[in-house]
């Protein structure tokens, strides 16, 4: 009896590992995406938040407006943002051309991380030529802080005409278009672009439901880990939704490759039986 209740159960991993959600997981798993998600979230708090609280003020805006817009917190929630992040206008007013470079650096670094991250999940080798490189991720820098501050100055227009769910479906529209851009450029074009659009959609999928659970659960997150520990508590719930940040990056990079190998295997099999 307990060897065919073992059995079945073998015969049951088995089915799943064959199965569409079984490859997914095993794509996922050898991309590391849970280790590599908790690697982003720290090196965004390191690197990200200081170079967008300075891009953000710079370009007129607030990087505590595009946390409150990005996580939908309640009023309650973006006090407690409000009381841990200073604006950027007092670093605008005393940086210097070094600590420009250091942030800028900073910025560089998460774009090669991601780009490491596509690299691997497409079994891509980075092309030589460092200069190239440099150049392009100092270009998708620049652009992620425009695509934040343009996500923001969007759904305070949004928000007025058509509540949550208009800027939800902006979310999700800006975001299918940047990480469709971004995917292509993190692999320097080493995978057509149109071969990217099913990344970018599920990429886009992936962080517009972030948003929807995190207006549900973040909020309550935040105020309560700023009553049980302070401003700890605070920067533990932004660690905790960068996490499930990187966890859609990878999702949607991961369905994109999937995506495009069930392409390539409809076509073999029709150039077979042709």
């Amino acid at each position: 009896m307990k060897r065919s209740a073992l059995w079945g159960l073998t015969e049951k991993i088995r089915r799943f590992e064959e199965s569409a959600a079984g490859r997914f997981w095993k794509h996922l798993s050898t991309a590391d995406f849970m280790n590599s998600s908790f690697a982003f979230a720290a090196l965004a708090v390191l690197s990200a938040f200081p170079f967008l609280a300075v891009t953000s003020s710079a370009l007129g805006g607030d990087i505590r407006t595009a946390i409150v817009a990005r996580m939908g917190l309640n009023a309650q929630a973006t006090h407690d943002i409000d009381g841990l992040i200073a604006t950027g206008n007092q670093a605008i007013a005393t940086l210097t051309w070094f600590s420009a470079i250091i942030l800028l650096l900073g910025g560089i670094g998460m774009a090669s991380t991601l780009s490491a991250w596509y690299h691997r999940i497409y079994e891509r080798t980075p092309p030589k030529g460092l200069v190239r490189h440099l150049l392009i991720q100092t270009a998708g820098v620049c652009a992620f802080a425009l695509y934040i501050s343009f996500q923001v100055w969007l759904f305070d227009l949004a928000r007025p005409v058509g509540g949550r769910g208009l800027v939800l479906l902006l979310t999700f529209v800006t975001a299918t278009l940047f990480w469709w851009w971004s995917a292509y450029m993190l692999l320097y074009g080493q995978v057509p672009l149109r071969r990217m659009f099913s990344a970018g959609v599920a990429t886009g999928a992936c962080l517009t439901g972030l948003g929807i659970v995190s207006a549900f659960f973040f909020s309550d997150q935040v105020t309560s880990g700023q009553k049980s520990y302070g401003p700890a508590g605070v920067v533990i719930a932004l660690i905790t939704f960068l996490v499930g940040f990187g966890v859609c990056l990878h999702a949607g990079a991961v369905f994109g490759r999937m995506w495009n190998d069930w392409q390539d295997e409809r076509a073999s099999l029709g150039r077979s039986s042709a």
